[in-house]
Formats: C-alpha cells, structure tokens, sequence
C-alpha cells in the first residue's frame, strides 16, 4: 500500500470534516471514519508511514486521528 496515496485520502477526510468543527472534533471524526471505512492495513500502514516520518503532509487533524486509533504498528 503505497503511503503516499494513503496520506492524500486522510487530507480529503480532514479537508471534509475540518471545515466544519474544531481540529479535535474534526480528529475525532476521522478516526470515526479510518475506523469504519478503512481496511485494518490500510490504517496500520498509514500508522507506520507517520511513525517513520513517510507522512510529512498528512494534515494535523488526519495526524491526530491516526494516534486516536492508538494502532499497534507492525513491520509488515
């Protein structure tokens, strides 16, 4: 799964539910969403490409969103 593709999909999350609501209600929904939507892979890749510093332009609601999660990341 390719990090990158992965960040742009969080920010065009973020971008829907920030527009709306404060950076913490907009996290909270974003997990809400990674959480329902997304295959469990999906989010634990996306987990590791924060970890490693992959996901540089991932935007702060999608960030917080991702450590709401709080996902065991694994080297797969």
């Amino acid at each position: 799964m390719n990090p990158s593709h992965l960040v742009k999909m969080a920010n065009q999350i973020s971008d829907f539910f920030s527009a709306d609501c404060s950076e913490e209600e907009a996290a909270a929904e974003i997990a809400s969403h990674l959480q329902r939507f997304w295959a469990p892979a999906m989010r634990q890749r996306l987990a590791l490409a924060l970890q490693q510093g992959e996901a540089q332009d991932l935007r702060p609601a999608a960030c917080r969103a991702v450590e709401m999660l709080s996902l065991p990341v694994s080297q797969a």
